[in-house]
């Protein structure tokens, strides 16, 4: 396979000597505009590594949701978090985070409309309505601050128009699932339009419960947004939006492939737990989007934004019917965020500049609550007493930015920009053992709280202040080919590694900083009909952060200096009037430095978690015009991860194994412009098996697939190691009316 992936874009170097045999004028590609340095470009002139998609695109390619886009992005690796079908876990280039807890950030940005949503815990967004998806590849520390060393990823929403449009959906498939979808853009006025639109789904599950023979893995969720734009005479535009979503499902249930507490049941889609969980997501906000053309090389835009995001669940996390590991959290953030940006050129544009400044409030509020049973030799079952506590954590952030790009000459322009971030953090904490398991704080010793962090050591209030930079070089060799070459730093804010019941265990952890080396190639071929970009990375860590789960049942953290590397390749081609194909692919690799020899080898294995070695996207669509207006659209594509490890641990029994995925649909369009679409699809046509999440607390170095009571000591750990599974096949037929 890898041989395969490698020749890939080896012959599609001269594709353009292949499509130049036809005429070309009538087959371009359509230009996809941007948004990556905070200004409009095409996505072939900006000096950073970003994959777009329109609504065409993610059609095509059936990307109903977050997770469902990130697999047509190079070396970019995204699932549902353990438990949560609301929650997206994201790796890009070995950069991510498992962890949704409050007192810790991600490692990759997500925005609606260039406002931050910061929590990954309800950010498995419906791309219903949207203009396009944009992945910002590599570090964005300076135009998009903290928490981006992964990257960016930006959903940008359909404004309302001038023009009447009305529009209706609706989708039925397997597992008894459905949605239904509608949207209106009404013009009130001359220069003054509104948008909404909502949409609902639901649906079973896909794996088998054997202890009450229940259907678990559901869905059913539903939401809407309301925007309205107003365009003043000449100068003046305003934006607002505000939208709402909310999901209830009963979680997503793990299966217990480790064999230790009780037998596996030899399959990922069946499990064996009596517990019925349960999983609320919820967020809602509003963005106030004003702009302001001073001049005609001048524009000032103001950003205000607001989000709340809500989670409450109850995960199962061992898969038993008596469960050994229970964990209850509510989350509830409200963010508040502005942004002052003024967009320039000047010098006969030669210089194109972004200056601008940021503030951002956070308040957040997170109960934890644990419920534990020990297993000793002997088939010892030992409850531990319910374990819960409170955080209240505050975050006040300030930046100011500034990034140019000057033309030297025709040829060679100069990139230079930084961002100065400074955060302020205050926790409080209640924590207390005892009573009774439920979703609030409950009474009983031991405890603790502020006073005896502080007594430990462990401050309650922390600042961090960083300056991130970005220098770079891009040569246009003509108006088709261009090379950039840049440096970048990117920045991750510091807090506090709280999922612990003893305040011993409560650490305190710095900032991440990376240094990011990146050279592409940005080629347009064929007189316009294929876009071919190249791409390859070094990054440097220090202090990279991750949490594993330790030996003694506990939560432990892991910081070390790192090194990741790799090379990127995407395509788009038009082969001919029918025939449009596509490619992602991506090979990385990295190591970590500096390791604690009292961690690895024990709760660290050598390899980066959910970094595949290679990866790869590839289709294509094939269009067959019928009388009338009516035409057939046929699509494929595949996808390929190769097998790596799903955590920080290397558990053997949490490999992914290798994924290949295989998409297929066709699509009748009719009526006046193809105003109506009939579709029959399958995704994962080929029920291809593979493992997406995992938790190990086997508690057995090394990791063992038996209990072995001969290992000194009497606790060996909670004895269990749970895997998830990535959607089983799934077909589905649909309907869509545009008015």
């Amino acid at each position: 396979m890898r041989a395969t992936l490698l020749t890939v874009p080896l012959c599609l170097l001269p594709m353009g000597f292949v499509l130049a045999q036809e005429a070309p004028d009538s087959l371009r590609l359509e230009e996809v505009t941007v948004t990556a340095q905070r200004r409009e470009a095409d996505v072939q002139n900006v000096p950073i590594a970003v994959s777009a998609f329109d609504p065409v695109e993610m059609e095509r390619r059936q990307a109903f949701n977050v997770v469902d886009i990130v697999s047509n992005v190079p070396n970019l690796v995204g699932n549902n978090n353990i438990g949560q079908g609301t929650a997206t876990t994201v790796f890009l280039r070995g950069i991510g985070s498992t962890e949704s807890i409050v007192t810790l950030e991600t490692a990759l940005g997500f925005y609606i409309d260039d406002v931050y949503i910061s929590r990954q815990g309800v950010n498995n967004l419906s791309l219903f309505d949207v203009e396009r998806v944009e992945v910002l590849r590599g570090p964005q520390g300076t135009l998009y601050g903290r928490n981006t060393t992964g990257g960016a990823l930006k959903v940008v929403t359909k404004r309302p128009g001038p023009e009447p449009e009305y529009s209706l959906e609706g989708t039925y498939g397997e597992y008894e699932r459905w949605s239904l979808k509608g949207t209106a853009n009404v013009p009130l006025s001359g220069r003054f339009f509104m948008r909404a639109n909502a949409f609902v789904e639901q649906g079973d599950g896909y794996s088998d419960n054997l202890f009450n023979g229940a259907e678990v893995n559901d869905r059913d969720g539903y939401g809407g947004r309301l925007a309205f734009r107003f365009e003043g005479s000449g100068r003046f535009e305003a934006d607002f939006a505000a939208d709402f979503y909310e999901s209830d499902q009963a979680g997503l249930y793990a299966s217990d492939v480790a064999g230790i507490v009780r037998p596996s049941t030899g399959d990922l889609f069946t499990v064996n737990s009596g517990t019925e969980t349960s999983n609320t997501g919820r967020t809602y906000g509003a963005a106030l989007t004003l702009t302001w053309d001073l001049s005609d090389t001048l524009e000032l835009q103001s950003i205000t934004g607001f989000r709340n995001v809500y989670q409450k669940w109850n995960l199962d996390l061992t898969d038993q019917p008596l469960s050994v590991f229970l964990l209850y959290t509510i989350n509830d953030t409200d963010s508040f965020s502005e942004e002052l940006k003024l967009n320039g050129r000047a010098y006969d544009d030669r210089l194109k500049y972004t200056v601008g400044l940021f503030g951002y409030k956070e308040d957040n509020f997170s109960f934890i609550g644990d419920e534990i049973v020990l297993w000793f030799p002997g088939d010892v079952r030992v409850p531990l007493p319910f374990f819960g506590r409170n955080y209240d954590v505050d975050v006040t952030s300030y930046a100011a930015f500034a990034e140019a790009e000057f033309a030297v000459t025709d040829r060679i322009r100069l990139i230079a920009g930084g961002r100065y971030t400074k955060d302020d953090k205050e926790l409080d904490i209640e924590a207390r053992a005892g009573g009774t398991p439920g979703y609030s704080l409950v009474g009983g010793g031991p405890n603790y709280d502020n006073a005896t962090l502080n007594a430990l050591g462990v401050p309650t209030d922390l600042e961090f202040s960083k300056f991130t930079p970005r220098l770079g070089v891009q040569y246009l060799f003509t108006d088709d080919v261009n090379a950039y070459l840049t440096w970048s730093r990117g920045w991750k804010s510091g807090g506090w590694s709280a999922r612990t019941n003893n305040p011993a265990e409560f650490v305190v952890f710095e900032p991440e900083t990376v240094d990011s080396y990146e050279f592409g190639v940005k080629t347009t071929v064929a007189e316009g009909r294929a876009r071919l970009n190249y791409t390859v990375f070094y990054y440097d860590y220090t202090d990279f952060f991750s949490t594993a789960t330790g030996t003694a049942g506990n939560f432990i953290v892991f910081t070390s200096d790192a090194e990741f590397y790799g090379a990127e390749f995407e395509a788009t081609a038009r082969l001919s009037s029918r025939l449009d194909a596509f490619a992602a692919l991506g090979w990385q690799d990295g190591e970590y430095k500096d390791l604690d020899p009292l961690v690895f080898g024990t709760s660290i294995g050598e390899e980066p978690q959910r970094m595949p070695e290679w990866s790869a996207k590839v289709g294509g669509s094939y269009t067959v015009p019928l009388a009338g207006d009516a035409s057939l659209r046929f699509t494929a594509d595949f996808q390929f991860l190769e097998d790596h490890y799903t955590n920080l641990q290397n558990s053997e029994l949490a490999r992914s194994g290798d994924v290949e995925v295989f998409n297929a649909a066709v699509a009748w369009e009719f009526g006046d412009a193809g105003r109506y679409q009939a579709t029959l699809s399958c995704r994962n046509c080929f029920d291809d098996e593979y493992i997406s999440q995992s938790l190990d607390f086997s508690g057995i170095p090394p990791r063992s697939t038996a209990f072995d009571p001969s290992l000194p000591g009497a606790f060996n750990g909670l004895n269990f190691l749970t895997v998830y599974a990535g959607p089983p096949r799934e077909w589905l037929v649909g309907f869509r009316a545009r008015f």
